[in-house]
C-alpha cells in the first residue's frame, strides 16, 4: 500500500472510532438516582421547549426560580416568565442539549451541558433543587 492510502485509511478508522465515542444527553448513563432524575428533567426541558409546550416547560421551573433570558441576561420570576416564554420559544430555533456533567449534593444539583441553538453553541448550567421527591430548576447560567 502507498503511504497516502495508509494515511487515508488510518484517518477514516480514527474518524469512525471518535464518532462512536460521541455521547448525547439521551445516551448519558446516570451514576445514581439523583443523576437519573436530573437527566430526565433536562430531557423534559428540551422536549417541552422544542414542542413549544409553554405549560409543560413552566412546570419544570421551581416556583421561586430566577430565570435568566435573552442576550442581556435579564432575570425574571416564574410569574413574569409566563408572559415572556411564548415569544422566546417562537424566536429561538430548536434546542439540543449535549451530554451533562452533573454534580449532586443533598437536595441540590448542578448540570452543565452544551446547548445548541442552530449554529450557536454555549455551555449552560442548570441549578436544580429537590423538594420532597421532586426536582425542579431554580436558575440557569449561560
Amino acid at each position: 500500500m502507498k503511504k497516502g492510502t495508509i494515511f487515508l485509511f488510518l484517518l477514516f478508522v480514527t474518524f469512525i472510532i471518535l464518532t462512536g465515542c460521541v455521547t448525547t444527553l439521551e445516551s448519558y448513563k446516570p451514576q445514581n438516582p439523583d443523576e437519573a432524575a436530573t437527566k430526565n428533567l433536562l430531557l423534559k426541558w428540551e422536549s417541552t421547549w422544542n414542542s413549544h409546550d409553554v405549560q409543560g416547560h413552566l412546570a419544570l421551573w421551581n416556583e421561586n426560580a430566577n430565570i435568566m433570558y435573552g442576550k442581556d441576561r435579564k432575570i425574571a420570576s416564574k410569574k413574569e416568565y409566563v408572559n415572556i416564554l411564548p415569544e422566546r420559544m417562537k424566536a429561538v430555533p430548536k434546542i439540543k442539549l449535549g451530554p451533562p456533567k452533573i454534580k449532586t449534593s443533598d437536595n441540590k444539583a448542578d448540570a452543565t451541558v452544551d446547548m445548541k441553538m442552530g449554529s450557536y453553541q454555549a455551555p449552560t448550567t442548570y441549578h436544580l433543587v429537590k423538594e420532597g421527591e421532586s426536582w425542579s430548576i431554580m436558575s440557569w447560567d449561560y
